[in-house]
């Protein structure tokens, strides 16, 4: 048979919830005892109350303040409910979408340190190959004549992170653009040193962002930064083209934490269209 009043402690027990959270929505008269003993004090509240209980227990779970719960259910108010849902529907949306991008870009450093792990020869399975890229997006700055390592260097990490490129969400591989001529006598010329991003705004425009386009290249592994490294599978695969290449990206890997000058690149170079179909 079901009874007009419930002890403060026989609710807790039902509704699992404490004493002291109870007697707290009182303090703040979000929920009030149906019934106090003036003589004792205790608290009882009716059974029609625990459907309330419920109600501020699932609105917590979406977010709600119990501020806000407070002023919903006092005042009765399903449209402020239906406005607070929205907003929170919103807000929850944009943090998925935070999440997955992290996440993304959790898996890409993931497979990024994987990429190499270690020996002092390059993996045989990594010597070359031919892969097929979307288009991709460095943030760059031109490399000089006169310029040592460290200098386009130095004015890279400082355009990265100052206005309005550092608004971008980078992944930390730095990228050569290379001179396809120099490449395959085995010199090293770079025009830009770059860093990837994952997008950018359909309204940007900036002379220091350097599009990669999407396609065929053709990618050999060496470490480009020393003295004992060779293009001849490049020279190999590309002897009779009709027309030279006219894109080189080298996208380091991180194989010590400490120092980078003997990281493996990934050496991808542009494979011309009218040529993709002979190879």
């Amino acid at each position: 048979m079901t009874r007009d009043y419930y002890s403060i402690g026989e609710v807790s027990k039902i509704m699992g919830i404490s004493v002291q959270t109870l007697r707290y929505y009182d303090s703040i008269d979000l929920l009030k005892p149906a019934h106090v003993n003036k003589r004792t004090g205790y608290r009882y509240y009716s059974a029609e109350q625990f459907h309330i209980i419920d109600r501020i227990k699932y609105l917590q779970k979406l977010g709600m303040t119990l501020s806000d719960i407070r002023n919903v259910i006092v005042n009765n108010d399903i449209h402020a409910l239906v406005d607070y849902l929205k907003t929170a529907k919103q807000e929850t949306v944009s943090k998925i979408s935070e999440l997955t991008d992290l996440l993304d870009t959790i898996e890409w450093y993931e497979k990024y340190f994987q990429y190499y792990e270690g020996g002092e020869e390059e993996p045989k399975n990594r010597m070359f190959s031919v892969k097929h890229f979307p288009v991709r997006y460095l943030v760059v700055e031109p490399v000089r004549a006169k310029d040592e390592r460290m200098d386009f260097h130095i004015r890279l990490t400082e355009r990265r992170n100052n206005p309005p490129f550092n608004k971008f969400s980078y992944i930390r591989q730095y990228s050569y653009v290379l001179d396809y001529d120099s490449l395959v006598r085995n010199v090293l010329k770079p025009k830009y040193l770059g860093m990837y991003i994952k997008s950018i705004p359909e309204d940007f425009s900036d002379p220091h962002i350097f599009t990669v386009p999407e396609g065929d290249y053709f990618c050999f592994t060496a470490r480009i930064l020393g003295n004992q490294w060779s293009a001849y599978v490049a020279n190999m695969y590309f002897y009779d083209l009709k027309t030279s290449p006219s894109l080189v990206v080298a996208n380091e890997y991180e194989n010590n934490l400490h120092e980078y000058s003997s990281c493996p690149y990934e050496v991808q170079i542009l494979i011309p269209e009218e040529d993709r179909k002979e190879h």
